[in-house]
């Protein structure tokens, strides 16, 4: 590996990326062809989850930007954008950029690992747009059949991509929101939903009115963006998303951080103060909040004691066993402990469960409930 000649492109010391590489911050995937770069950390400024394939040539794939949280909203408006902001909405999927290599798409989800599943699904897609155009395609897939993120949504079925950024491959620059849409209608892709480009003294506004809608249909939130994208982004979340998420990872709760916990927990207090709820509605929410935690970590003590693991179920649907075969390595790579449930046929395609096996909190409640693994 010509390892001055990767520093370079990417503008890093060469010492840099040798101790990361050392250290396996940076790790070499060789099993792949070409074989590629996986930031796995941040190292100076080149940001985690940039895949660099190491072909005839070097292709640089950035790492996505990590977007700013609001907590109390209005006055993050008011000190992070200019006159106008763009309000998307925010989907709850799993966040993935696709770009052409050699005239072959290939997806990397948000770590930066070539996912061959999510490569599969896109190809057809964006084939075309990127033969033309040398962007990466930044967007959430979403659905009820991926090994990753599974969320119901009347308009993806079981598997469907939403663009919500266009970025110049050699710059990392992204396009304008009008101009990014304007692009992808002309091709057919869909993007994220645009609810309007508002005026800032009244976006605050705005968004919790459309957040008011969001709630009631189950979906995550908002993304608030400067139109020409030229300032950095930031993000808001419905109460039922933060309790969603909490509902979640209390199912395993010893493999989430306390961080995880903590931060949504904190949103909900600022959000009621912001929102000015009344003694019912704030109490309507703490009831929310308590059974989000607390029901379904019964559960899973529950499951557990009574002889079963700790595990989440996905469903998928390749269009051939080879596929589902590459599928489950890529997961073990990663280092998702995954058991193989039953497969069937429908149609052209297999449709495979996978149940990804959650063993930190299947041992961890074994062991507080004196039992043996």
């Amino acid at each position: 590996m010509d390892t001055a000649g990767v520093a370079a492109a990417l503008g890093l010391e060469p010492w840099r990326l040798e101790g990361a590489l050392k250290r396996k911050t940076v790790f070499h995937v060789r099993d792949f062809q070409p074989p590629y770069l996986v930031f796995k950390k941040d190292v100076s400024h080149v940001e985690r989850g940039t895949a660099v394939f190491l072909g005839e040539g070097i292709t640089a794939v950035r790492g996505f930007p990590k977007i700013r949280r609001a907590f109390y909203l209005e006055p993050m408006v008011e000190a992070s954008f200019g006159r106008e902001v763009a309000v998307e909405e925010k989907m709850n999927g799993y966040n993935v950029r696709a770009f052409s290599m050699d005239g072959r798409v290939l997806a990397v989800t948000r770590g930066g690992y070539v996912c061959p599943y999510t490569t599969s699904k896109l190809a057809p897609l964006l084939e075309e747009f990127l033969a033309g155009h040398d962007y990466v395609v930044c967007g959430e897939a979403v659905g009820t059949e991926n090994p990753y993120a599974v969320h119901r949504y009347p308009e993806a079925g079981g598997f469907a991509f939403f663009v919500f950024d266009l970025r110049e491959k050699a710059t990392g620059r992204a396009l304008p929101v009008r101009e990014r849409n304007r692009l992808l209608e002309d091709y057919g892709i869909p993007a994220v939903r645009l609810f309007g480009i508002y005026p800032r003294e009244v976006c605050a506004r705005e968004v919790f009115a459309i957040l008011e809608d969001l709630a009631s249909e189950d979906r995550e939130g908002v993304v608030l963006k400067d139109p020409e994208m030229t300032l950095p982004p930031i993000k808001y979340t419905t109460s039922r998303t933060n309790t969603s998420d909490l509902r979640y990872a209390f199912r395993f709760p010893y493999d989430y951080g306390r961080d995880f916990f903590f931060s949504r927990i904190i949103r909900e207090g600022y959000q009621a103060v912001e929102m000015e709820e009344d003694d019912a509605a704030l109490r309507e929410r703490a009831r929310r909040l308590g059974e989000s935690i607390l029901l379904p970590m019964v559960e899973t003590i529950r499951r557990v004691r009574a002889g079963e693991n700790a595990e989440e179920e996905h469903r998928v649907r390749v269009g051939s066993l080879e596929e589902l075969e590459a599928l489950l390595e890529h997961l073990r790579q990663m280092g998702v402990e995954c058991v193989l449930g039953e497969v069937w046929e429908e149609g052209e395609d297999y449709v495979a469960e996978i149940r990804r096996q959650k063993f930190r909190s299947s041992d961890k409640i074994r062991a507080n409930l004196g039992l043996e693994r």
